[in-house]
């Protein structure tokens, strides 16, 4: 068994990493799992799908048993792993973290924003090893193209190729598709045939936009490596404050940055006063202009790895007991008849403190709800994956699924043992 289980394939859309796993696992004469985003990725899902298929031999679709002992594994794939949103994916960086310490076949997950993917489940970056996919140059993507159109007997002259592979900016699938789009019904194309293709609009990544800000020599080249990215200038703000320790190398390089990116946010305060987006100019120039010319000079680091901002982190941990406030309001809502607002203000400090000094209590309500993991750790005021949360979680499930007689007996065993209030009291 080696010690790392797990790959991860992170690059840009169109690189070839989901094609790379699958044709491992060709390679290899191994089978495969595919999870992507199309699928719920909630830990429930996770476990079932990827979990059980990471921890269990298997058969081939023809019926043939693959034997790990004799190199038949089983490929996990976990496509867009970085995209795991709200409640729908409740609870999935943490079971990838737990299906890859488990697993006893290899595991490939694929991404696009490595930084996404470790801010949700930090342990990912001691769990696997990573491989980058970049871009393809202008003369791979030609060669490809030459060979597909080969196969396809379609005689494409080496000028259309060209135009292709430079519109499409290294984004080999997207080559391939114009490539097919301008093909239909054809057996030949010239040049003038590709006039027809629409400039593709290909947006640069954070990543190469903040290397090339910090790098610029002039106002204008770093406000222009910014200019393709789909983001606000708050959010670029905070990258860019993030970023800044680690490309600046004196503390005097630091203080004009700073004093840079404070002048910048005096006109994002006026912007959201005022709402005058025109401001969001003056922003920008100074965020990214007056940033990059605060450095003295000398070489820059030659690797930096720009990190999430640690103030979005603030407010994602923030997010997540308000989130967990609200699913139980909003369950107890039905129950007791009045507003959320209601049970956030008076009731909830009440039943949560009931909660933690009465187990059968919490048991009872959970099971009368339908209390998750995560609101049963917020009443109980611990994690969701600690000892009391999967105890009290167990306890639920087993007796929200007895049958009525049994249900009703443990409710009138609670209801009134040692003078205490159940949920039958009410």
């Amino acid at each position: 068994m080696p010690r790392i289980k797990a790959l991860v394939l992170r690059g840009d859309p169109g690189t070839g990493k989901t094609s790379s796993a699958l044709a491992l696992a060709h390679d290899m004469n191994w089978d495969f799992i595919e999870m992507n985003a199309s699928d719920h990725r909630n830990a429930a899902s996770i476990r079932k799908v990827a979990g059980a298929g990471s921890q269990g031999q298997t058969f081939s679709s023809s019926g043939e048993f693959l034997s790990s002992a004799h190199g038949r594994r089983k490929l996990v794939i976990i496509d867009e792993a970085d995209n795991l949103f709200g409640r729908e994916d409740y609870g999935g960086a943490k079971e990838i973290v737990e299906t890859i310490r488990n697993s006893s076949q290899p595991i490939v997950l694929i991404v696009n924003d490595y930084g996404e993917l470790s801010r949700k489940a930090p342990a990912i970056r001691h769990l696997t090893e990573r491989v980058d996919f970049r871009r393809q140059e202008s003369k791979t993507v030609v060669a490809m193209l030459n060979s597909v159109a080969e196969q396809e007997h379609v005689k494409v002259g080496r000028k259309v190729f060209e135009r292709i592979a430079e519109n499409a900016g290294g984004d080999m699938r997207a080559a391939i598709n114009d490539l097919q789009m301008m093909v239909e019904g054809k057996v030949s194309l010239e040049l003038g045939d590709s006039d027809a293709m629409g400039k593709r609009n290909q947006e640069k990544t954070l990543e190469a936009s903040l290397r090339a800000m910090f790098g610029a020599k002039t106002v204008r080249d770093a406000r222009d490596a910014t200019l393709d990215l789909d983001m606000t200038p708050d959010d670029l703000e905070k990258w860019i404050e993030e970023s800044v320790p680690q490309e600046m190398r004196s503390t005097e390089e630091i203080a004009r940055a700073f004093d840079a990116l404070s002048r910048s946010n005096v006109y994002l305060g006026w912007t959201r006063l005022l709402q005058h987006y025109g401001l969001w100019a003056y922003a920008k120039e100074m965020m990214t202009g007056g940033v990059a010319l605060s450095r003295a000079g000398g070489d820059r680091p030659h690797a930096v790895e720009y990190r999430f901002p640690s103030h979005f982190i603030v407010l994602s941990r923030a997010r997540g007991p308000r989130a967990s406030r609200d699913s139980v309001s909003s369950k107890l809502a039905t129950l007791l008849h009045t507003s959320r607002k209601c049970i956030n203000e008076s009731t909830l400090p009440l039943i949560s403190g009931i909660a933690r000094n009465d187990p059968e209590f919490l048991v009872s309500l959970g099971a009368g709800v339908g209390l998750d993991d995560g609101d049963v750790a917020y009443l109980l005021g611990k994690s969701p994956d600690s000892k009391e949360v999967e105890e009290a979680i167990s306890r639920i499930k087993a007796l929200g699924s007895g049958d009525e007689d049994e249900v009703t007996g443990r409710r009138k065993q609670a209801k009134s043992r040692k003078g205490k209030k159940a949920l039958g009291d009410f």
